[in-house]
């Protein structure tokens, strides 16, 4: 069984190559017409040499209402003050699903993502308890400064909009 040229048959009425088929060795084989197979409720199944790139969908674009002013973002940028526990719950209040993203942004692993996830129901406690994790990994680095900066990564414009500094 080592050697494929003489022990495999191949299917179909494709053309053979006389090395990899001997009617001699098979003599019930007959070849038939190829199968073909209905593949439904799956993603991302390769059967064959061909590879089809799927096109990623573009980004929604966003709403101009939720963009943050220049010069509310600027002087988020420049404060260097430790994020309150008030701010961590406007975050959490209006982060959305979007929090796997900040979360990402901030150096949270898939792991650590999945846990939040498993252990809070509401996407506003995991974002709240993930600001938490933040908070207490990185003390006096969290500042306004680079919660903006990781917000504004996560394209979260809303959130940064509702901020003060």
């Amino acid at each position: 069984m080592n050697d494929l040229t003489k022990d495999a048959a191949p299917l179909g009425n494709a053309p053979r190559p006389n090395f990899m088929f001997n009617q001699q060795h098979y003599p019930h084989f007959r070849p038939q017409a190829p199968q073909v197979f209905n593949i439904t409720g799956s993603t991302g199944v390769h059967i064959g040499p061909v590879i089809h790139q799927v096109q990623p969908r573009p980004a929604p674009p966003y709403n101009p209402a939720d963009l943050p002013l220049k010069r509310d973002v600027y002087a988020l940028l420049q404060c260097e003050r430790v994020v309150s526990e008030e701010e961590k719950l406007i975050v959490s209040e209006h982060l959305g699903e979007v929090w796997t993203t900040l979360g990402r942004f901030m150096g949270f692993s898939s792991g650590q993502l999945e846990n939040l996830k498993a252990d809070y129901s509401r996407s506003q406690d995991r974002s709240h308890e993930m600001l938490n994790m933040w908070h207490d990994r990185e003390a006096e680095g969290a500042t306004m400064k680079a919660l903006t900066t990781h917000l504004l990564d996560a394209k979260a414009y809303a959130v940064v909009k509702r901020l003060r500094a």
